[in-house]
């Protein structure tokens, strides 16, 4: 689900994925910090494909010992965070210029990001994640 988003989440705001322009990236962190919701972001400059992206979430996000490397591993990290506890999560994901270049593994991320967010709407659990726009155009 992709939503606009107006710059900063509210502990009411629905989970999902969301644009957000990289101007509004320091009021989000600082919502972010006052609802006691856990930030990250996530550098995906160097992601070409479902490994590299794997790779960059699994470093960014601190991803436990147990993390097994896969699709399946990281839905259920990104399902847990049982190793960050927190009212919510957000997560900023920056550098995707390569990654939405393989349509492919961009899919199979969104796919994932996008089960995650449902599982997290389903315990009432604030989740939003957001790509970070580099072009003024709004384009993602």
């Amino acid at each position: 689900m992709t939503l606009p988003l107006n710059g900063k989440p509210d502990e009411n705001a629905p989970v999902g994925i969301f644009k957000l322009s990289h101007k509004d990236l320091p009021a989000l962190r600082k919502a972010a910090a006052e609802l006691k919701q856990a930030c990250f972001n996530v550098d995906l400059k160097n992601a070409r494909n479902v490994p590299g992206f794997i790779k960059a979430l699994k470093r960014d996000l601190d991803f436990p010992d147990w993390f097994g490397g896969n699709l399946d591993a990281l839905h259920d990290c990104l399902t847990d965070f049982s190793w960050h506890p927190a009212s919510g999560y957000v997560i900023t994901l920056s550098g995707y210029d390569l990654l939405r270049g393989n349509p492919t593994s961009f899919a199979a991320f969104n796919a994932v990001i996008s089960s995650a967010t449902e599982a997290w709407e389903a315990r009432n659990i604030p989740f939003r994640v957001f790509y970070l726009l580099d072009d003024p155009a709004g384009n993602p």
